[in-house]
Formats: C-alpha cells, structure tokens, sequence
C-alpha cells in the first residue's frame, strides 16, 4: 500500500507538471528562427545536444541547416500546430510542430527537446517543405 501510494504521489507531481516548460521551449523555436535567418548556423548547432552536436551528428546537422537556409530563405512567421511534452524515466522530452512560412516557401517543422535543469535543449529537428525539392 505504501509503495502504491508514493508511486500514486510522483505520478501526480509528474503530470502538474506537463506544459510547464512548454513556453520555454517555444521561445528555444522563435530563437532557431532568428539564428537561422541571421545565418547563424553554428551557433544553432553548438546551443544543441550531443544528438545534434556530437562529432558523427554535427556534419549532417549542419549541413540540413544550411539547405534550409538557402532554399527556403529568411523565417517570416511560424504557427505552433501541435505539441507534446512527456516526462519519463528516461527523461522530459518535448516536442513542437510548426506550421512555418519561409521567404521561398511553407515548411512543416517538428523540433524535439530534452528538458535539462529546467531548459530546453534542441535533440531533434524535421522539417518537410516542397520548396526543399523544387527551389
């Protein structure tokens, strides 16, 4: 019963806390965006998590980065359309989904946190545009 109960109790304290950080990481994107459109790609990559910035993943990262800069051009306005913050035991994870609009074209973008000491750390980026193909 005891153990019942503080299980019970953390999951309660786990869940309160779901969206919290939210805003946090929305602020992370708006910043992306204006690092992006100033051109200021390793600074994007040096702000993100070994999963971006470790030697093996920091090449193609950057290089990702660097296609969306070019064939999409300047970031004029991003709509969140989604989101999901989860808190496991492998950590708390948040996810956005963007609807963005880029000089050259929209752009669906997906952009995954991990949440370290209370700040949102860039894990994982997607974004989905015709205008990567057809620019």
């Amino acid at each position: 019963m005891r153990r019942s109960l503080g299980f019970g109790l953390a999951l309660a304290v786990a869940a309160c806390s779901t969206g919290k950080d939210v805003p946090a990481a929305e602020a992370s994107v708006k910043a992306f965006h204006d690092r992006l459109g100033a051109g200021q790609i390793d600074a994007i990559v040096a702000s993100s998590g070994p999963e971006l910035s470790a030697p093996e993943t920091k090449p193609r990262f950057t290089q990702l980065l660097a296609v969306v800069a070019r064939k999409l051009g300047q970031p004029k306005a991003a709509k969140q359309v989604g989101w999901n913050d989860q808190v496991t035991t492998g950590g708390h994870f948040i996810t956005l989904n963007y609807a963005s609009d880029y000089a050259r074209g929209k752009a669906a973008e997906t952009f995954a946190f991990r949440v370290v000491d209370g700040k949102p750390v860039l894990i994982g980026y997607n974004v989905n545009s015709d205008a990567l193909i057809l620019n």
